[in-house]
């Protein structure tokens, strides 16, 4: 790994030196993050509403682990390191819905609340028990797990700060906005050949909006943006995000001043989630990376109350649904092309707008105190 990245960037702003291209596009690197950074952070990981009955599995892969969600019988949503405490099988492979999780070499069998349940002829054919063997103490090794929403986040290594404590800002922040009554309406999946950082980045610049999204820059202009830094939260907002004068063609979130009834905030949960807040709809951005060079986006829509499902507002979620996945792609394509340039012997890290570009600085500053944390 390369040395002082956290030095370089805690000069003056102006004179500070970014990440190097090796944090973008060598595999070691990846690698070391997915356990420096990744397996030691809430990364979001899929949606409660995927797993929505009780006996729902599903398998997933973070950090590099192979993990399971889980509805249980009691309705509560848990976390498993998916393998089985006898020999190391992959337990779970596909999505499903089971009363009792078994596994197909030996057929151990797990309750939905990981404890151990059968272990068919451990202690000899015709023998299910053995003496100085006790099932409690080899169920599956739970993960921490926490909801923002409808959005469930894991904590592999299971020493990061309480959750409620990292999205206290936001919660702080969002106080206003009735987020209970939301419902999950459009979902879209995008895969992108960039680092993870790279979206990350992107997500929080305003100084490419002229030039990448001009018909959102006609009236939602990059000047009216503000940062937003606060620990773990990181991003801009927009005092002018939707068009004064326009009519509200959806439901809005209850209650808003007449500012908020305007206003839009595009805030990271470092490490991995986008949001973005409207008045009357938001939806967030799981960032997934698959490698050094390669990164999948998982976009999933929240609309207020009866604008989520009713069908006179169909056109309206289909025209946003549109918009989103236009400027979507108009940011894919700078991102892949930011990604090809990071080859690049002569990129050193570069330098940062001090005006325009404090966010990215604090994102990359977050990456590389993890970085470097013993």
């Amino acid at each position: 790994m390369p040395d002082g990245l956290l030095s370089a960037l805690q000069r003056p702003l102006v004179q500070a030196t970014g990440l190097p291209a090796e944090a973008y596009a060598d595999a070691a690197f990846f690698q070391r993050e997915q356990e420096r950074l990744w397996a030691r952070s809430w990364v979001a990981v899929a949606a409660a509403s995927d797993v929505p009955a009780p006996g729902d599995l599903l398998p997933l892969t973070v950090a590099g682990q192979p993990v399971l969600l889980v509805r249980g019988q009691d309705g509560a949503l848990r976390a498993f390191h998916n393998v089985c405490t006898h020999r190391g099988l992959l337990l779970v492979e596909e999505a499903g819905r089971e009363k009792l999780l078994r596994c197909p070499y030996h057929a151990w069998a797990f309750d939905l609340e990981g404890g151990l349940r059968a272990t068919p002829h451990v202690g000899g054919i015709g023998c299910h028990a053995m003496e100085g063997f006790d099932p409690a103490d080899h169920g599956l090794k739970p993960i921490r797990l926490a909801r923002w929403n409808d959005l469930v986040f894991l904590n592999l290594s299971g020493d990061a700060e309480d959750f409620a404590v990292q999205i206290a800002p936001l919660t702080a922040r969002w106080a206003d906005y009735d987020f209970a009554a939301t419902r999950p309406a459009g979902r879209m999946n995008f895969e992108i050949a960039a680092n993870w950082k790279l979206l990350v980045e992107n997500f929080c610049d305003t100084y490419h909006l002229p030039f990448i999204h001009p018909q959102v820059n006609e009236y939602s202009k990059a000047e009216d943006h503000y940062d937003v830094i606060d620990g773990a939260i990181v991003g801009t907002g927009n005092r002018t995000a939707t068009r004064e004068g326009a009519p509200a063609l959806l439901p809005p979130f209850p209650g808003l001043s007449a500012e908020k009834a305007r206003l839009g905030e595009f805030l990271t949960l470092f490490p991995n989630v986008l949001i973005f807040l409207m008045p009357d709809h938001y939806f967030t951005v799981t960032v997934t990376p698959l490698d050094e060079g390669h990164s999948t986006e998982r976009l999933d829509f929240h609309f207020i109350g009866d604008g989520a499902t009713a069908p006179e507002y169909a056109a309206r979620r289909q025209e946003l649904y549109d918009l989103w996945a236009e400027l979507n792609r108009q940011d894919i394509a700078i991102v892949e092309r930011l990604q090809r340039g990071r080859v690049s012997r002569g990129f050193d890290g570069g330098c940062f707008s001090p005006a325009l570009e404090a966010p990215i600085h604090h994102v990359q500053t977050l990456v590389a105190c993890l970085m470097e944390r013993p």
